[in-house]
């Protein structure tokens, strides 16, 4: 009977193994999910720099030309200013030109805003335009590193199967496997628990053991179940052989 803990040590081992397998099948498109969203943010962050840049060099040559027509106005109205004829004529005038210096006063203001903006922005675009290609080339390799792993899990989990199902159908002792197979849904997929051959204690839980319980696990005869976390106790002697 001796084996037959053994053999559920050799047996649980594997199945952490496979558990791990498990995990990581449910993870990794998570993880290649996250790596593409951060391609995609970095993106769309690059796109609204893009946009606002194409929209403040329309609004700048806009302005540009709005400044153009209205400095040709100020012109002409310059020139009407020096043919008044009367008081009332002049004034008129006059007004009109401060208007048209304040308008081109006010266009100025704006497209030096919009310049100012623009300079912030360019280099802002260009620092993130290299911040996406690096991490586009970085998430690239390892999305597809992880999908030859993702690949190769069904294949991986299939060998340790096989291997878990040959090493349990030489326990001889059913109930034993029964236990293990009950304890291993509800102990986080530990079911057995070596004895610490040093410090006595249940490596599942690390109490500390009696000595009777500790010599009863040695002997091997029979079930013997931690009484502090519930897993079967097990004594490797392997290395004693």
């Amino acid at each position: 009977m001796k084996s037959d803990f053994i053999k559920l040590l050799d047996a649980q081992t594997i199945d952490i193994e496979i558990d791990k397998l498990m995990k990581s099948k449910n993870e990794y498109p998570k993880e290649i999910e996250k790596m593409k969203q951060e391609i995609n943010d970095l993106q769309n962050a690059l796109d609204e720099k893009e946009s606002r840049l194409i929209e403040i060099g329309k609004t700048r040559r806009n302005i540009e030309d709005e400044i153009k027509a209205e400095r040709e106005l100020l012109s002409q109205k310059e020139k009407r200013l020096l043919e008044t004829k009367n008081n009332k004529e002049y004034t008129a005038v006059h007004n009109e030109i401060e208007l048209a210096r304040q308008r081109i006063d006010s266009l100025e203001t704006e497209d030096l805003e919009l310049m100012t903006e623009q300079d912030i922005l360019i280099p802002e675009r260009d620092e993130l335009a290299e911040i996406l290609k690096v991490t586009t080339k970085k998430n690239t390799v390892s999305i597809n590193e992880i999908r030859k792993k993702f690949d190769s899990i069904e294949s991986d989990i299939a060998a340790r199967e096989q291997k878990r199902t040959h090493e349990l159908s030489d326990v001889t002792n059913t109930r034993v496997l029964s236990i293990y197979n009950r304890l291993r849904k509800g102990k986080s997929g530990l079911a057995v628990a070596q004895v610490d051959k040093e410090k006595l204690t249940c490596r599942g839980c690390y109490k500390q053991l009696p000595p009777q319980k500790v010599l009863e696990v040695r002997r091997s005869q029979k079930v013997i179940l931690c009484e502090s976390c519930g897993r079967i106790l097990v004594w490797d002697s392997r290395d004693e052989e």
